[in-house]
């Protein structure tokens, strides 16, 4: 005997483990009626999908229920229906499909195992295309025809399930007359039209579950939906979500279209011109339509009216094909919160930008902020990357979607409103900056903003410096173009404590020369002085010591014409520094003793302890080893009063140097692998490296530990050649190859030439003349005649500099002339 209606309801609803008033609530009914119905009572057909529905039922189980359900409301015998035609409705194949074949087998697949499959993705991705394209393909299994119907209006607003059932029932020959009231009892006699029945269903566009629900076949038949929602909701669907064609598939749709020949003739303009299009296949096809239109163009002719950002999307309608039309249509569906974030999030100059971002632009709550952006992710305009280095969950646009952000920007933000945002953005980047800095203890550049409130704490901060790196070289020349010039200002120097850190001294000098431009600008004298200092920081880093030397000259001048001590004193500082490294001993000395004691006098003792440092370097470059230890001790000193571990780490490798000038190499290298360490404590591996090349100097001094030292170089090379850091990486090339030289690898005057090139180029005559006395020995080994000449050139140099080191290669020449 078939189980009735109320042992099915409560079979499956224990199944479920689902108490009556948990499956009334899920269902929309009540629980006095789930009660009802279980103890026998007839239920209504909107009644019984409702229930079935909510139990998660599908194929012959959810139609066992439906029959169980609804057999009170059937005729006893009903005739056979006359045939009907099939329908077949599908609009046409494209011609020109490429590309996802993983896609597409994945979705034939579960078609023929009558699944519903949802395709998602953003506008213009391809997802009718594909939907349509599939659908042919495996109409062979589908005998009793195809169904189609668009889910959304002219307009862009959804259609009533209801109404989109109408045209459904009609198309399977259901008069108009015989069409039932509701949406549920239309639902129920479509369910009832499809039993048996082996047909596809299309439905394009959907905009909710809520919409699609009604129309989902069982049995025999099959679906595809498409929405830019992935609508994982959906009991038993398989998800297919789309994202850009790869490149290559991107050229080959852009030849179908524009012509294989032609697209073949330009491949380099034909690979970029995809770029510019991102992939997106209506807009590779709406430029390949252009192009076909006009044969008179070459692909690069395109690829130059594409160029300009402002006038792209223009550039991208052909026909009655244009990228703008989709995205308005997204955009004018967006509630106003999320809409005007989509508009401010455009305009800003990053790529990718972390959560936090939106509600700082719309100056709303944090939850609030969230559930905007969570709104720009369901409807496809947005896209998750997923957490970024630090943890923070992270987002990005598509390239097309961001230039139509943009107009939205122009057209529904005035300027004033946009820099209000953007300062509260970019305030958002500076707290956090500011907090990473102190985390990491770097902040050294010294910014005057410590009245400010503390920004969120940043556990990871070189991970989060990592991951806003390109915000934060985008955000300062924005914001000078927007006016906040002390946003720029302070941006630069928080980038700075970083860039430093981790040796972006390109970034450096990029941000220290956009803020310098709007401080100037801005009449801002003060800032003016402390980003010409940043700047001259970042070019002594880079090896441009002439540029450099000029640059904080002008700092320090300028510092003093506006009474800034504080300003000239740390500007004092970084000259000092250059000065030695170009080997202007004596104005290097006098350069940092007075920067010492300025930095002294304004309360900066970590900045106090490195100038100190450098004054120890400068000294045993002089000759007076003895002065030099004391001065690296006293540095010590103060480093160590104040706590700041990369203060201790950087004058223990100074000290580290001195000792090893002192004739200690076991102390030096004691010293340098305590340096090491502690560089490697706050996270700054090119201070650790730089401490390890000192270590591998030392153990060089030891014939037996020569093998150690050559590992410790390569180690260290490697380093410095990952990070970019030439200077580094031509100092330890010339390290390498003293020792090289000294073990008779012939390989060793080759290293020596190119730390030599570099050292010339950006001359730094000091190191040009230890390494013409390295290429010297090197000549004496192997018996060439080039010794004296190396040797008199490096003479000569250690002349100009007053350099001791002048005395000894003296006597080397007069011995080879003897």
């Amino acid at each position: 005997m078939p189980a009735t209606f109320a042992d099915l309801l409560r079979r499956y609803r224990l199944a479920g483990r689902l108490t009556q008033e948990a499956l009334a609530d899920r269902a929309g009914v009540s629980a006095r009626s789930v009660r009802e119905l279980e103890h026998g009572r007839t239920p209504r057909p909107s009644s019984v999908e409702r229930l079935a529905a909510a139990l998660d039922l599908t194929g012959g189980v959810r139609d066992e229920f439906v029959r169980a359900g609804t057999a009170r409301y059937r005729p006893r015998r009903t005739p056979a229906p006359p045939a009907v035609p099939a329908p077949h409705q599908l609009p046409a194949d494209l011609p020109d499909f490429v590309g996802r074949t993983g896609e597409l087998a994945e979705i034939e697949a579960a078609l023929r195992d009558a699944r519903v499959v949802v395709v998602s993705g953003p506008p213009g991705v391809g997802k009718t295309a594909l939907a349509v394209h599939v659908g042919n393909r495996v109409a062979d299994a589908f005998p009793d025809g195809q169904l189609f119907a668009v889910l959304r209006d002219p307009a862009g607003d959804p259609v009533d399930p209801a109404d989109v059932l109408a045209d459904l029932l009609r198309d399977l020959d259901v008069d108009g007359s015989a069409l039932p009231a509701g949406l549920d009892a239309r639902a129920t006699l479509f369910r009832s039209r499809l039993a048996g029945r082996r047909i596809l269903i299309l439905l394009d566009d959907a905009v909710s579950h809520t919409q699609v629900v009604p129309m989902l076949p069982a049995g025999a038949a099959a679906a595809v939906v498409t929405s830019r929602l992935p609508l994982t909701g959906l009991p038993g669907v398989a998800a297919v979500d789309l994202g850009p064609l790869a490149g290559p598939v991107a050229v080959d749709l852009l030849g179908r279209v524009a012509g294989a020949a032609r697209v073949a003739a330009e491949p380099a303009a034909a690979a970029a011109l995809v770029e510019v299009c991102g992939g997106l296949p209506l807009a590779v096809r709406v430029a390949g339509a252009k192009l076909a239109a006009r044969p008179q163009w070459t692909l690069g002719i395109l690829n130059e009216r594409l160029a300009d950002e402002r006038g792209r999307l223009d550039e991208l309608r052909h026909g009655d094909l244009a990228v703008r039309t989709g995205l308005r249509f997204v955009w004018r569906g967006l509630g106003a919160p999320a809409g005007r974030a989509f508009a401010l999030l455009g305009a800003l100059p990053v790529r990718s930008f972390p959560e936090w971002t939106v509600a700082a632009l719309l100056d709303c709550a944090p939850s609030a902020g969230t559930a905007a952006l969570e709104e720009l992710v369901d409807s496809r305009l947005v896209d998750p990357t997923g957490p970024d280095q630090a943890g923070q969950p992270r987002y990005r646009f598509h390239d097309v979607s961001r230039l139509f952000a943009r107009e939205c920007r122009e057209s529904t933000v005035d300027g004033p409103q946009w820099t209000t945002a953007l300062a509260r953005a970019a305030g958002g980047w500076l707290t956090r900056a500011r907090s990473a800095s102190a985390a990491l203890h770097c902040e050294h550049f010294h910014l005057d903003d410590h009245h400010e409130p503390a920004g969120p704490e940043v556990p990871r901060p070189v991970a989060w410096f990592e991951a806003e790196r390109e915000a934060l070289v985008a955000l300062v020349p924005a914001c000078v173009d927007a006016g906040l010039t002390d946003h720029a200002r302070r941006l630069a120097g928080r980038g700075a404590d970083f860039f430093e850190f981790c040796a972006y001294y390109d970034d450096w000098r990029r941000v220290s020369e956009a803020a310098l431009a709007g401080c100037r600008s801005a009449g801002d004298r003060t800032g003016t002085a402390a980003m010409l200092r940043s700047l001259g920081a970042a070019l002594v880093e880079l090896g441009d010591l002439d540029r450099a030397m000029s640059t904080l000259r002008q700092a320090k001048d300028l510092a003093t014409e506006v009474s800034d001590r504080r300003e000239g004193a740390l500007a004092g500082k970084d000259l000092g520094f250059a000065l030695g490294l170009a080997g202007r001993l004596p104005d290097a000395e006098a350069e940092l003793r007075a920067a010492a004691d300025g930095l002294a006098d304004v309360g900066l003792p970590a900045n106090r302890a490195i100038a100190l440092s450098s004054l120890g370097f400068v000294r045993r470059e002089r000759g007076d080893v003895a002065a030099a230890v004391r001065t690296l001790r006293s540095a010590s000193t103060v480093a160590r009063g104040c706590g700041d571990l990369f203060a201790q780490a950087y004058v223990g490798r100074g000290l580290a140097g001195v000792f090893l000038a002192d004739g200690r190499p076991g102390e030096a290298e004691r010293t340098a692998a305590r340096a090491a360490a502690l560089f490697d404590r706050v996270g700054d591996a090119i201070g650790a490296a730089q401490s390890r090349r000192v270590r591998g100097e030392a153990l060089a001094r030891e014939p037996a530990r020569s093998a150690e030292a050559r590992q410790v170089f390569t180690d260290v090379i490697d380093v410095f050649r990952r990070r970019g850091y030439d200077w580094g990486l031509a100092l330890c090339e010339l390290c390498l190859g003293e020792v090289e030289v000294r073990e008779g690898v012939r390989e060793a005057p080759a290293r020596l030439h190119r730390a030599l090139r570099y050292w010339t180029r950006e001359n730094v005559p000091a190191l040009q003349a230890r390494t013409l006395v390295a290429l010297a020995d090197a000549a004496e080994r192997d018996g060439a005649p080039d010794a004296r000449r190396f040797l008199r050139r490096a003479h000569r140099l250690y002349v100009e500099l007053s350099m001791p080191a002048a005395d000894a290669v003296a006597a080397r020449l007069a011995a080879l002339s003897g």
